[in-house]
């Protein structure tokens, strides 16, 4: 894939996405020329534009592609919990009584069942904590060299991050690089087209010139002729051909000679 040396060319009211309906700009920063009071002009532009524009942050999310719909099917407990934050209900309260070691209250202190409940309550407590004691065991005995090989992995990781990162700016600079030399090379024949454009407008500026100077020379040289009518059509060219009154002959060239009578 070509990497991109300017703005996408596309004619005006083409243009899709957040550049939809908007003029396009196309510009050359490597040789067009800008100064700070010019900068300072266009900041103030963009900033009158911004106060002036009608659409709003939010309204670049209604060009973006629509969120793909969800499937929940099959996921019971996250199909609730969507319905739930959609209809905007708070989340119930996590159940802390099984983290407790309550005895049963003072109206079922007669109950076999209730204090067998309270029971086996104690007993998954107790196996709780075990299951504790055996992870701190775990992690003094493996703590550290598990630790040392995540360390590791985050460090493997962040050297591939960074030479991704110098890549990318190699990339970039590569591309900033090209554009620079490609403008330069247009800056160059642009300038010969540019001066080639007023050497020719200033080419038929002298023409015009001298087509009117010779216009002007040849209306001169038609009233001196004798017998010339004064309201004959002129040649809007400013060169007539024929035989004139008086057997009078004008040339091309503006020059009258006589024809001989036979």
């Amino acid at each position: 894939m070509a990497q991109p040396l300017a703005l996408d060319v596309a004619a005006h009211g083409e243009a899709t996405g957040w550049r939809k309906g908007e003029h396009l700009i196309d510009a050359l920063a490597y040789i067009d020329p800008l100064s700070q009071e010019e900068k300072a002009a266009v900041d103030a532009l963009i900033m009158e534009e911004l106060k002036s524009s009608t659409k709003r942050p939010q309204d670049y999310l209604k060009e973006m592609p629509a969120l793909p719909d969800f499937n929940l099917e099959g996921h019971p407990v996250l199909k609730a919990e969507y319905e739930r934050v959609k209809a905007g209900q708070p989340m119930a309260q996590l159940d802390t009584t099984r983290y407790r070691l309550d005895e049963p209250p003072l109206n079922r202190r007669n109950d076999v069942a209730a204090w067998k409940a309270a029971l086996d309550n104690a007993h998954s407590q107790l196996e709780h904590q075990y299951n504790r004691l055996l992870n701190l065991e775990l992690l003094l005995q493996f703590g550290p060299k598990a630790w040392q090989a995540h360390i590791r992995h985050l460090e493997v990781g962040h050297k591939r991050l960074e030479e991704t990162l110098v890549e990318t700016r190699r990339a970039v600079e590569a591309v900033n690089r090209e554009r620079k030399v490609v403008q330069l090379q247009a800056q160059s024949e642009m300038a010969d087209y540019e001066s080639r454009w007023a050497a020719t407008v200033a080419k038929n500026r002298e023409i015009e010139a001298a087509c009117r100077e010779l216009e002007t020379h040849l209306a001169s040289l038609r009233q001196q002729l004798p017998g010339q009518d004064a309201g004959a059509e002129k040649d809007p060219f400013g060169v007539r051909e024929g035989v004139g009154e008086g057997g009078n002959h004008t040339g091309a060239n503006g020059q009258a000679s006589e024809m001989d009578e036979s």
